[in-house]
């Protein structure tokens, strides 16, 4: 669920130097919780609104010192005397990952202030003034602690530093109308044209994400459009086709930036004990890259491969 306290923000970390997410040299501020449950997302970890437990096995030594120090007793041996957690009783307290003389435990989510997130930020100051960059709230989906993050942007054009705003859109426009007065660029994700498919792989409808992009579109917010492209899922013709007609239709779209499919957070999933359902799916070669980037361009829209 979203988080409503506007002072403190649940983040997971701070990418330093990014050129992926939004123009020039960038600081990326990833928020944990998100209304999607995507099938391919790289970063399972920032789905649920409260820190999460990372283990993993190959540097645990079965020690049982994180057993001892849970006060929650979340923590056991499971058959193959590998810890198992009881996620049901953890409740990300940090104590057990502490505790751990290897480092087989991570936790995932920190609450930070609006003053400290914005002091670290505020370090890179030079770099994005000579690469013309600046900071990306991303996530998980930023909106769903949109005071929080409108305080920190707020604080970041003060200092005539660009911002940018990465979502997936499904949320109310309430949550925008909160965060953009102090927003510089938009990226946005549309994964499908069709709600079947998108409820199909992503457990919810996109009619509030296609209503969200035409209001940003008529406010004429500076958007970037990312199309995710999944292998035999999304990446057809027609699909492509479709989805391009939609952004085609936003005038304030700058940039359609062509994301494939990866499996870099497949090993996330293990360390969370959750299944990883498109591990067997294979990525794209070279050429269905560029036969769906020349797809894309025809539509006569600057397109990058990646963002």
């Amino acid at each position: 669920m979203p988080l409503y306290n506007p002072d403190l923000g649940l983040i997971s970390t701070v990418q330093k130097y990014s050129t992926k997410d939004g123009p020039g040299i960038r600081s990326t501020v990833f928020f944990k919780g998100c209304p999607l449950g995507c099938l391919w997302c790289s970063n399972p970890e920032l789905i649920r609104s409260q820190p999460d437990l990372l283990y993993t096995r190959e540097k645990c030594a079965r020690c049982g010192t994180c057993i001892k120090a849970c006060p929650r007793d979340a923590l056991s041996f499971g058959e193959d005397e590998y810890i198992v957690i009881d996620r049901t009783l953890c409740n990300g307290c940090g104590i057990c990952n502490k505790a751990c003389p290897n480092g087989a435990l991570e936790l995932i989510g920190k609450l930070v202030t609006v003053d400290e997130l914005s002091k670290e930020l505020l370090k890179d100051h030079v770099f994005y003034q000579t690469s013309g960059g600046g900071v990306t709230f991303s996530g998980g989906e930023p909106l769903w602690q949109s005071g929080f993050v409108a305080q920190v942007a707020n604080r970041m054009k003060e200092e005539g530093v660009h911002t940018a705003l990465d979502t997936a859109g499904d949320v109310g426009w309430c949550y925008f109308e909160e965060v953009l007065d102090f927003i510089d660029l938009v990226l946005f994700d549309i994964k499908f044209a069709g709600q079947e498919q998108h409820r199909q792989f992503t457990g919810r409808e996109n009619d509030l994400i296609l209503a969200n992009a035409h209001l940003l579109s008529q406010r004429g917010v500076p958007m970037h459009v990312r199309l995710v492209m999944i292998p035999g899922v999304n990446d057809i013709e027609a699909e492509i086709r479709a989805r391009m007609e939609i952004v085609s239709s936003l005038i304030s779209v700058k940039q359609v930036d062509i994301l494939p499919y990866h499996r870099y957070g497949a090993g996330k999933y293990t360390r969370l004990g959750l299944d990883y359902s498109l591990l067997e799916m294979d990525e794209h070669g070279k050429d269905q890259i560029s036969e769906i980037q020349a797809l894309v361009e025809s539509y006569g829209i600057k397109t990058t491969f990646g963002g």
